[in-house]
């Protein structure tokens, strides 16, 4: 792989790519050592990966180039993201890293790094250093780049935390079984199931499993939220009497709800309902957010008397701010869920568990609470968009509607709050090569669709679309 293509998948908040045309055995090998020298670490490390068939030798070729580097590797083996990331919160790791590819299709993968206690590092704070690095090695080391060929000087040993993370979660929430009917949860073929089953077990909680075994996944990559495989959760949970359903992506950092009619709960509710559990027991606390839709979630803020901390998109942006604010909770409309309690790091389980928890507290299903929350503010489901020249585009659309606009916020992407309760934003996604549109409104319904398709009438000229690609505005 030429040197200069390494930066293709350095992203800003982690590192991702195709398998093994961008990221290969080679690749990880040298992202090992050049992360141990940057970070002047010393020590152990704990490695894990998710179900995808190129993982496994990924994290081996991870590791050796750790061990040549003089660091000791604790092997989690396949497991979720969050373990990795519980890991760095134990006195004997220095640093931690996952290989994933996260919600994306079968062919990426790449790595999402933690230092101690859960410090997030980003291309900001780290990963462009790295980067350097393995371009410098890459060309000393050219003539020979078999990993097994290196001297590995530090030690490595198989480590399961599984058992001590889920004492660590037990020791966090109350359940009573018996306030629950079946749940239906879906692993969508990722590493759910290895924490699932084992606190499911200790809370004595019924289950239903759909897609539990880790592998194969999805082709087109395992994000609960897509539409095709929402559908599919719904499919399943129709005709049968579940209380409530939940599913992860394959490495269980997202997580989304379904109510007992197996409708999705938009994440974007998610939020606004989590917000409103935590801020109920600790009032004034803060919490942060991301701003691709904000009306329920900023409605709780101003009733409950919470401190707003909007953040920048992608789990490396908020982890940092739910660090520097010291927030109690943090969400995002893509379904990460962020907790003080887990040292401001994304967790599937503590998402989980805790709204398990508000339901048995409130009394109440989650279709209540959910209706709550569309009497304030409607959205759409989020639309994503393959857009050529997106500066020309992103101008098209404030060329119409800034001067319009009773407020224009460029904090991150562009966001357009429009006369009529309304507000639409576009943002470029850190993880994937798409724009994201969202829609929400305080008024009808109804008008936010004619709004909203008058601006993707605008953007059409910049997308690439077939006829079957055609977005669809769906109030949700």
């Amino acid at each position: 792989m030429p040197v200069k293509a390494y930066a293709e998948v350095f992203r800003s908040g982690d590192v991702r790519g195709l398998y093994p045309a961008q990221i290969d055995e080679e690749f990880a090998f040298l992202f090992g050592q050049s992360f141990v020298e940057h970070f002047g670490l010393s020590g152990r490390i704990a490695t894990g990966r998710d179900g995808r068939k190129s993982s496994e030798g990924l994290q081996q070729a991870l590791n050796a180039g750790l061990q040549s580097a003089c660091i000791n590797v604790s092997d989690l083996g396949l497991c979720a993201t969050e373990l990795t990331y519980y890991a760095s919160m134990q006195a004997e790791f220095d640093a931690s890293i996952m290989v994933t590819g996260s919600h994306n299709p079968v062919n990426c993968n790449g790595f999402k790094c933690v230092l101690s206690d859960g410090w997030t590092v980003s291309f900001e704070n780290g990963l462009a250093e790295v980067l350097g690095i393995m371009q410098r090695l890459k060309s000393r080391y050219s003539k020979n780049m078999d990993p097994g060929a290196w001297n590995q000087r530090g030690s490595y040993q198989n480590v399961s935390l599984v058992p001590q993370y889920t004492a660590f979660l037990s020791d966090l929430f109350s359940l009573d079984q018996s306030d629950f009917g079946c749940i239906a949860v879906n692993g969508l073929n990722g590493s759910a199931s290895t924490l699932v089953s084992p606190l499911a077990a200790c809370f004595d909680l019924p289950l239903s499993w759909f897609r539990k075994e880790p592998g194969p996944m999805p082709e087109l990559g395992a994000d609960p939220s897509r539409k095709a495989l929402s559908d599919e959760m719904s499919a399943y949970m129709t005709g049968n009497r579940y209380d409530f359903g939940v599913a992860w992506d394959s490495d269980c950092d997202r997580c989304v709800f379904y109510d007992d009619q197996g409708q999705m709960l938009p994440s974007s509710y998610a939020v606004a309902i989590f917000a409103e559990y935590f801020l109920e027991a600790y009032p004034g606390e803060t919490i942060v957010y991301d701003t691709k839709l904000v009306f329920n979630t900023e409605a709780v803020l101003q009733r409950l008397s919470g401190k707003p901390a909007p953040a920048l998109t992608g789990s490396a942006f908020m982890r940092q701010k739910m660090k520097a604010t010291n927030a109690i909770y943090g969400g995002e409309s893509s379904a990460h869920h962020y907790f003080r309690m887990f040292s401001g790091c994304d967790s599937g389980m503590l998402a989980w568990l805790s709204m398990l928890q508000l339901l048995q507290r409130r009394g109440v299903s989650l279709r209540q609470l959910v209706e709550e929350h569309q009497g304030l503010a409607r959205c759409t489901a989020e639309i994503s968009l393959s857009i050529e020249d997106v500066d020309s585009a992103f101008s098209c659309i404030d060329g119409r509607y800034g001067q319009r606009a009773d407020r224009v916020d460029e904090f991150d992407g562009l966001a357009f709050w429009m006369p009529g309760s309304w507000r639409f934003s576009l943002r470029q996604s850190k993880t994937e090569d798409k724009v994201r549109l969202n829609f929400e409104t305080k008024a009808r319904p109804e008008d936010l669709l004619e709004e909203g398709e008058q601006v993707l009438k605008l953007l059409h000229p910049f997308c690439r679309l077939t006829e079957a690609e055609k977005p669809v505005l769906l109030v949700q």
